[in-house]
């Protein structure tokens, strides 16, 4: 009778309209870009998400009372995680929960995932943050597994494979050129696209995210290329730590590219630096475009973290963070 009842309780959300609510977040429905917009079937929508760590943890029920629309999974071991089947314990005895566990949670919940490759395996020196790609010791092995997500993922509509975390140095000091942030993304993206996965494809930008001017360059050549490519910006110190006139000309400068961009992370804390996002959040919000907050975790010592042990808006020493991103995200959405 309880799963009777979660089953008529999902039918009756997918049947009410609710306005410029989260309903229109459901599975089986297409997702695509137009222009600069995030479309669900025939409609732009604005999603405000976070970043989570769901691997660990399967579950996102806890996010309703949040009403967050999309969820960008932190997948910090890629090499052994499982796609489908049962949980597993890693070389490290961590238990991980497979990928489609994950997704089938969220899409319960209603909200569209993205895959996100953040750490390659178990030792330290294997994340993708700051990394050139095809310098990596797990470049052909990372491709093997990215076109594996592809193929499984290829019909749900509502999973987004992100195809790289940060890539290159945000000082540009390992000779990066944006010639090389194309070449790198439009082989990865290929490989997707390769298996016929047309699903929303999420491109970083460059310098671990936050630098922007390599879309002004390439990136309408790499939206020329593919449909719907999705470009993540991390708005973390080159963001916040500028005037809100510099936020709010950057941002009006991407709209005018008619770039699809949605700012996969941001948080008060970076670097060892504490920022102020508020206004970035309401430059953001009053734009219609999408945004997910790092990090959806219970433990007030992470000054970065949504909440406390307790369930409670973390604010301990973060800019009261946590009730910040909990306005936003129950605010009605712009589309």
């Amino acid at each position: 009778m309880k799963v009777l009842s979660c089953f008529i309780f999902m039918l009756m959300l997918v049947a009410c309209k609710k306005g410029s609510d989260n309903s229109n977040v459901i599975n089986g429905n297409s997702y695509h870009i137009v222009g600069k917009n995030i479309f669900y079937q025939d409609k732009p929508v604005q999603l405000i998400g976070s970043n989570a760590l769901h691997v660990f943890a399967a579950g996102s029920s806890d996010m309703r009372n949040w009403q967050i629309d999309i969820v960008r999974e932190f997948i910090g071991n890629v090499k052994e995680t499982p796609i489908s089947g049962a949980v597993i314990q890693d070389a490290s005895n961590t238990y991980l929960y497979p990928l489609q566990t994950i997704v089938d949670s969220n899409r319960l919940n209603h909200q569209v995932t993205i895959l996100c490759p953040f750490k390659w395996d178990i030792n330290a020196s294997t994340h993708f943050t700051g990394k050139w790609p095809s310098n990596t010791t797990w470049w052909a092995a990372y491709k093997q597994i990215l076109a594996q997500w592809a193929l499984n993922f290829k019909n749900q509509p509502d999973v987004w494979i992100e195809v790289w975390n940060e890539p290159y140095r945000y000082d540009r000091t390992d000779g990066y050129t944006d010639a090389n942030w194309l070449t790198h993304m439009n082989e990865l993206v290929s490989i997707i696209r390769n298996t016929g996965n047309n699903n929303i494809v999420v491109v970083p930008c460059a310098e671990q995210g936050q630098d922007e001017t390599v879309l002004f360059t390439n990136g309408q050549i790499l939206k020329s290329n593919y449909a719907d490519i999705l470009f993540d910006i991390h708005a973390y110190e080159k963001w916040l730590l500028t005037s809100n006139t510099t936020i709010g000309n950057r941002l009006q400068q991407l709209q005018q590219q008619n770039l699809p961009v949605i700012f996969g992370e941001t948080a008060p804390m970076n670097a060892g630096i504490l920022m102020q996002p508020a206004s970035f959040l309401d430059s953001i919000y009053s734009r219609g475009m999408s945004v997910c907050a790092w990090l959806w975790k219970y433990d007030e010592s992470d000054q970065d973290a949504l909440l406390t042990k307790t369930g409670k808006p973390n604010n301990n020493n973060n800019n009261q963070w946590g009730t910040l991103y909990n306005t936003l995200c129950l605010k009605p959405r712009k589309f």
